[in-house]
């Protein structure tokens, strides 16, 4: 699979507006040469160039030539078969899980790592430092132990695949 050149443009708005086109449709394209006029004199010496998958050429090409149709046309004809995939996996695997969990996780584990105070252990001052370092541990416990829900949550997600058609009513009778 290489690439070819579509086009090559002088203005590099041009260049930029016509690969996020290409990319709005899911068009794998590049710019190369894109920053050349900041390094090279005159500012004009070398042209932009658009350069695509070459599976996906000629799409492009009736995209960029304004040939909506035409390229509809195309692409019921090549049905892409990652694009699927790739949404199925996505949803399949709710990582937001996992960061949440860190962020619970992470906390807990500082506010364990407080010490009680030893210094005023007799006074009724350091009886109260004491209870509040308790309870404060005790915040921190439950943050792990959410942490760890969040996980278990995350690993049950992936093992058991998601269900569809999960707002069809019941089929099984009941009244």
């Amino acid at each position: 699979m290489g690439v070819v050149t579509l086009r090559t443009y002088w203005s590099s708005s041009e260049a930029a507006l016509a690969k996020s086109l290409l990319d709005n449709y899911g068009i794998v394209s590049a710019l190369i040469h894109e920053n050349a006029s900041l390094y090279v004199w005159p500012p004009m010496a070398m042209p932009i160039r658009l350069i695509v998958v070459e599976d996906q050429a000629e799409e492009a090409s009736r995209l960029l030539q304004g040939d909506l149709e035409g390229a509809a046309a195309l692409e019921e004809r090549a049905p892409q078969p990652f694009d699927a995939a790739r949404e199925k996996e996505q949803l399949d695997r709710p990582w937001e899980l996992l960061i949440i969990a860190f962020f619970f996780f992470v906390p807990g584990i500082c506010v364990l790592l407080i010490k009680y105070p030893a210094r005023f252990a007799e006074t009724s001052l350091g009886r109260y430092l004491i209870a509040k370092v308790a309870i404060f541990h005790m915040f921190g416990w439950l943050a792990i132990a959410f942490a760890l829900f969040l996980v278990a949550l995350f690993w049950y997600a992936q093992r058991w695949p998601m269900t569809e058609g999960l707002d069809e009513p019941n089929s099984t009778g009941g009244d």
